[in-house]
């Protein structure tokens, strides 16, 4: 009897949860509560409870509506991150880089590039993949955005590239790419120093270009004084001007600069309006402190914008639709920051309900998580310790309302940003950790491999999502910024997506371990990413770094043929590039 209690504890230990997808369905609902695996990979619903436990359903055709349902699931997660990144993600990353004072190519190659690679670092990080073909999956993800993103950008608005940044970011990921690929082959497993070496890489790449931003600072500051004490105009003079007008246009992000708004269009006075005056512009003394408060209230959380239903295409509007009641959602409880609305998105009631409402759900969710208590097919929410940020939030919340006006933002607006950032990452790990689960659902239910999803239709999740963020950006006038995250965002997944989940991933330091970490598409991955990069190269020094629709085109052409022949490895139509593993028996 104690050998058949080892035996069963063993199954229960070792055996992955999507193999219950496989068994009888008279199995499944006990399966999915005593597999250990059911509950590692779980983030706030067990999808496998509810389907065999709760609404019990035991034949194929049920089964196959509810993973179609599973997968319409996964579609509305991935349409709330797009709102996250798109209305308070983006707008707080061009804040904090315009606080900063920080150029386009610094602000893109940090904190945009961070915010573009968050999902895939979160995803690394999350139970379902510590024995995941990671190497694969990154080098799946960084390709979807080098060409799907990268050509998005050039295809849509062409633009004089920064020639050193784009080479020094190139150059930088395929160090990155060439380093991890020797540490993770050469001794057959990662250890804790080859992880530090990983997260060193990244130090380095920040202080070249904080050199770098340095550098320029000085040396439009040196132009400057030595135009000023010139005072004849001759050719060396004009010279000199002309490089100092150069360098002042990349000096810092500027928002008078800005001319279209998220369609596209011209906005009204922006000419002569810049973020400045958007604070101010609705603010008379005459007006009283609480004037058209609920008025307000409504125009913030309404999500029906007339302008864009307009002029929108039947596709446009059906998003609209679908968008519609999340954003309505996130709105009552996630502040907006952004210079581009007028009182940059100031409202003193919805404001003021927040500084209650958004750190006690924060605190729920992330404590929730961390406590991972299951009473039913769904997390326990636990408010033990939220409930005390009303004795803090509540007083703060008076004060600010009978403090600040509805006409205008009071100076201290800037701090919800830190509100908006915080529920903007929690929002981000609970659609990628839900994102990442449904989708290897599905796949295991398609016969699919985990890995075959993950480089194909979670590369393209992924890439949709920065595809969003990115294309409102480039319409707005700060392609520079997104070509510049978009070279970058590779390199932070590399050293730093991979370098953590390595650091605290005991199994990756077994031998043997690079077998799986590198998976069967490893060599597949690899070789399309370099012949990206490279082309890329190629592309900026015969154009001389002026972008062009028809590297938008070869772009997706080339990523086209990626999926085609990883699809066609998937079916054994063809062999993939990885050389077949053979085991010593002896």
């Amino acid at each position: 009897m104690a050998m058949l209690r080892d035996d069963f504890k063993y199954f229960r230990s070792n055996i992955s949860c999507h193999s219950l997808l496989h068994v009888s369905y008279n199995y499944r609902c006990s399966m999915s509560r005593k597999l250990e695996d059911c509950h590692e990979i779980i983030n706030f619903f067990n999808y496998f409870e509810l389907m065999y436990c709760y609404l019990r359903i035991d034949d194929k055709l049920m089964e196959s509506f509810a993973f179609f349902l599973l997968l319409l699931a996964s579609v509305a997660y991935l349409l709330l991150m797009s709102i996250v990144v798109d209305h308070f993600f983006t707008p707080t990353v061009k804040i904090l880089a315009l606080n900063l004072r920080l150029n386009e190519y610094f602000a893109g190659v940090t904190l945009l590039a961070f915010a573009n690679s968050s999902p895939d670092f979160v995803a690394n990080l999350m139970p379902i993949r510590k024995h995941g073909a990671l190497f694969t999956c990154v080098i799946g993800n960084s390709l979807a955005v080098l060409l799907v993103c990268g050509g998005m950008i050039c295809f849509l608005r062409p633009f004089k590239i920064d020639g050193h940044s784009t080479v020094q970011n190139l150059l930088f990921l395929v160090l990155a790419i060439d380093l991890l690929h020797f540490l993770i082959v050469s001794e057959k497993k990662m250890s804790r120093t080859e992880c530090s070496i990983l997260l060193c890489f990244y130090v380095i790449f920040l202080i070249v270009n904080i050199a770098d931003l340095l550098l320029i600072k000085y040396t439009i500051k040196k132009l400057r004084s030595e135009l000023r004490e010139q005072r004849y105009a001759d050719l060396k003079q004009r010279k000199k001007m002309a490089l100092l007008k150069d360098l002042e246009l990349n000096d810092v992000i500027n928002y008078e600069r800005r001319k279209t708004d998220k369609l596209g269009k011209p906005l009204e006075g922006a000419d002569d309006d810049d973020y400045r005056t958007y604070r101010t512009i609705l603010h008379s003394p005459s007006n009283s402190k609480n004037r058209l408060l609920f008025g307000d209230l409504w125009d913030s959380i309404n999500p029906y914008s007339v302008f864009e239903w307009k002029v929108g295409n039947c596709f446009r509007r059906t998003v609209m639709i679908l968008k519609m009641p999340l954003l309505l959602l996130i709105t009552l409880f996630v502040p907006v920051v952004d210079y581009d609305k007028y009182k940059h998105g100031w409202s003193k009631l919805l404001n003021c309900t927040q500084i209650v409402t958004n750190p006690f759900i924060i605190i729920t969710a992330v404590h929730s998580k961390f406590a991972s208590v299951y009473k039913s097919w769904y997390i326990d929410f636990n408010t033990k310790y939220s409930v005390w940020s009303f004795c803090l939030t509540v007083p703060l919340a008076l004060i600010v309302f009978f403090h600040s006006r509805t006409d205008m933002p009071p100076r201290y607006h800037f701090l919800f940003i830190t509100l908006s950032a915080c529920s903007s990452l929690v929002l981000i790990v609970v659609c990628v950790g839900e994102i990442e689960i449904l989708t290897s659902i599905v796949g295991v239910a398609c016969n699919l491999s985990e890995t075959f999803v993950d480089i194909t239709i979670g590369s393209l999740t992924n890439a949709l999502i920065d595809l969003m963020a990115n294309f409102n950006l480039a319409m707005q006038g700060y392609e520079k910024m997104v070509f510049a995250a978009i070279c970058a965002g590779p390199f932070f997944s590399i050293v730093v997506g991979l370098g953590i989940p390595f650091l605290f991933n005991s199994h990756v330091r077994k031998r043997g371990s690079s077998d799986w970490l590198y998976g069967e598409y490893g060599d597949n991955c690899y070789i399309f990413i370099m012949l990206a990069i490279w082309t890329q190269l190629w592309w900026c020094l015969s154009l001389n770094f002026h972008s062009r629709r028809s590297m938008g085109i070869f772009s997706w052409i080339l990523y086209l043929l990626f999926l085609i022949y990883t699809i066609a490895a998937e079916f054994d139509l063809v062999h993939e590039f990885t050389k077949d593993r053979f085991f010593d028996l002896q």
